[in-house]
């Protein structure tokens, strides 16, 4: 999932030391302009923007595709850490060192019909917005924080690309013919609130900020509100179990605050001190609680969709960002494992 889309890296010059030459860096890169007013240029080096000033280094682009050639692979943590020190070694700096401006978490989902089918029933939630350029793509925002969640056709971008490219046929089998791209972009605001300072480039390959980011890709899709209309037009006999009633009373207040952003949110803002006794036992032990909350209110959303009933292409979306999200989890090589005793990013 991480770095298939945008990262933007910013290495200042103090981060780099007294020897700093941005003539040396900007030489290693395919230039495309030198800068009249002040010292600086731009250009690319295998896929990613780069340009460079007496006072700094910024990069900008997919990771995924500078280390693979493609985003339609996503990177495991350790190809990130490879990916970023090779990208340093290319233009002669410390690029481990760089700020974290804003990193873009995606994930391509091969569906049953035509992306637009599913981004037209989106359309129905309140809170939605279409691209006013794209028909095929469907924005919304998903806190006061300036996130925003994107859908759109990753099939068609592609095929589009490949006419561009004068690439004719049929989409390789790597390539699925109905592929809908669900995508969260993080700025610098949302990752220093999320995390409480600022992130290093370093840092974009420790598991627990990599998780950090995952679970708030999800938590953002549950905002979105997957509720039918029929909330209100409940019976006696969907409440009159306590269970019931409680799952219910869940999915009310979710109407009206947005649950999972709200917990996430006084999660976030808690008191915690690391560094006294018993403080990072107590932290994972507030983080698994506040997981455990999450998966309460989750299952409460999905027990009244399914018993007021929900639009198929929808529940296959959910399906399948599930299925993916229990495999990650799982099974991928960066599986989550309550038993690690992280360490805190510094």
């Amino acid at each position: 999932t991480l770095f298939r889309s945008t990262v933007v890296l910013k290495l200042l010059k103090e981060d780099i030391g007294d020897k700093y030459d941005w003539r040396s860096v900007f030489n290693k890169i395919d230039q495309i302009s030198e800068y009249k007013p002040f010292e600086g240029g731009s250009g690319h080096i295998n896929g990613l923007r780069v340009t460079v000033t007496a006072k700094h280094v910024r990069v900008t682009g997919s990771l995924s595709k500078h280390f693979r050639g493609t985003n339609l692979d996503s990177l495991t943590l350790s190809q990130v850490e490879k990916a970023i020190k090779q990208l340093g070694k290319d233009l002669g700096v410390p690029m481990v060192k760089a700020d974290v401006e804003r990193v873009d978490i995606a994930e391509n989902f091969e569906m049953s019909c035509p992306p637009e089918f599913y981004i037209s029933k989106m359309l129905t939630f309140g809170a939605s917005y279409p691209n006013r350029w794209e028909k095929d793509t469907i924005y919304f925002p998903a806190s006061s924080d300036g996130v925003v969640l994107r859908f759109y056709d990753k099939s068609k971008e592609v095929r589009r690309k490949r006419k561009k490219n004068n690439h004719t046929g049929s989409l390789s089998k790597g390539v699925g013919q109905n592929l809908l791209r669900y995508e969260i972009c993080f700025g610098q605001k949302k990752i220093r609130q999320m995390f409480g300072h600022q992130l290093k480039a370093k840092d974009l390959y420790n598991k627990e900020v990599f998780w950090s980011f995952i679970s708030e890709w999800l938590c953002s899709y549950d905002e979105i509100g997957i509720l039918p209309d029929k909330l209100f037009d409940v019976s006696f006999e969907q409440i009159k179990t306590q269970s019931d009633f409680e799952d219910w009373c869940i999915c009310v207040a979710n109407s009206v605050v947005g649950l999972p952003a709200f917990v996430k949110g006084r999660f976030s803002a808690r008191e915690r001190n690391l560094d006294e006794p018993n403080g990072r036992k107590m932290d994972r032990q507030d983080r698994q609680y506040h997981k455990r909350i999450q998966d309460k209110i989750r299952g409460a959303i999905r027990h009244f969709s399914s018993v007021m009933g929900q639009p198929d292409l929808i529940k296959e979306l959910v399906g399948k960002i599930e299925a993916y999200l229990t495999d990650k989890f799982e099974n991928s090589p960066d599986a989550y494992d309550v038993r690690e005793d992280s360490a805190s990013v510094k």
